[in-house]
């Protein structure tokens, strides 16, 4: 196998997901050159890893020909024609994109649906191609954490103010329907004084962001929209980790940070992040909740651990 080509959308967490998938094809052919077309951003990490050897981001246009009729314009035609294997993980319900595959003797093309119910995302990645790509199944949660990288470590070691250990927090998400009352989070920053805190706010926290932007203080570091490299390599150095059902819980989990991931309407069988230092806090599955003092004594623990 020479190159593969893996076609995989979605946001961050859904990226990270795919990281068992990359690293099976990556140690079933150790000098293929694969390639991603999905989230840039999250797939550069990857990249920096070793574990892809570039990424395209799928907004750029050329893509979307893809779900046209063929024949494709050149050069896309040519550029997908010389992969020797194409995971097409992109919705694809007609079939508009797998009718493109195979396009010469020796392409092999492989839809990936992972289906609700059917068990972990990244099990079903993996299972996919278990008859394409043989590697030894390692079990995720004993994948070596992803490294920032030396770039990305002295950034977050310059940018980070507060004293070590501190334990870092993301009290927002994508949808409302994750996100726990802000209320207990801020009982929860409450019980955890005189703790370092590291919380992070992202794009989608606007709504949250004026409330926990005011906590700042030399106890309280706001980690608002940094850069993935960056958050990657500051939630790293974090003794332990506590957020929703969103990709910086996943990128937390990522990096080996014991994580503290809350569930409500998402199903953690299916969308739990992976790794052994990972535990999942599900009280209602209706909505998203949580025990501020349980978990602040949990995450004080952790703190006492890693400090040891």
């Amino acid at each position: 196998m020479r190159s593969v080509l893996v076609l995989r959308g979605g946001a961050l967490g859904d990226f990270l997901l795919t990281l068992p998938l990359l690293r099976t094809l990556r140690a079933a052919f150790p000098t293929a050159r694969i390639e991603l077309v999905g989230n840039a951003a999250a797939a550069q990490l990857a990249v920096d890893a070793g574990i892809i050897d570039s990424v395209h981001s799928q907004h750029e246009a050329r893509w979307a020909a893809l779900y046209g009729d063929p024949p494709l314009p050149e050069p896309l035609a040519a550029i997908v024609t010389d992969f020797d294997l194409v995971i097409v993980g992109w919705p694809d319900a007609d079939g508009a994109v797998m009718r493109h595959f195979p396009r010469r003797a020796g392409q092999r093309a492989l839809r990936i649906d992972p289906a609700p119910g059917a068990g972990p995302v990244w099990r079903q990645w993996v299972d996919a191609v278990a008859a394409i790509a043989p590697a030894d199944r390692q079990d995720p949660a004993d994948f070596t954490p992803l490294d920032p990288g030396p770039e990305a470590t002295e950034r977050a070691r310059n940018q980070i103010t507060l004293p070590s250990p501190f334990i870092a927090l993301h009290p927002g998400s994508g949808s409302p329907t994750k996100n726990a009352p802000p209320e207990l989070w801020l009982e929860l920053i409450d019980r955890l004084d005189p703790v370092p805190l590291l919380v992070v706010l992202g794009e989608a926290d606007t709504p949250l962001a004026a409330r926990f932007r005011t906590l700042a203080s030399s106890r309280i570091q706001i980690a608002e929209q940094w850069d993935l490299p960056l958050l990657a390599a500051a939630l790293a150095r974090a003794s332990a980790y506590a957020g929703h059902d969103t990709g910086v819980t996943h990128l937390a989990a990522a990096v080996g940070t014991p994580v503290h991931a809350l569930f409500g309407p998402t199903d953690p069988r299916q969308w739990a992040p992976l790794g052994r230092t990972v535990r999942i806090l599900r009280f209602d599955p209706q909505r998203t909740t949580c025990d501020p003092a349980a978990l602040a004594r949990a995450l004080r623990a952790g703190r006492a651990e890693s400090a040891e």
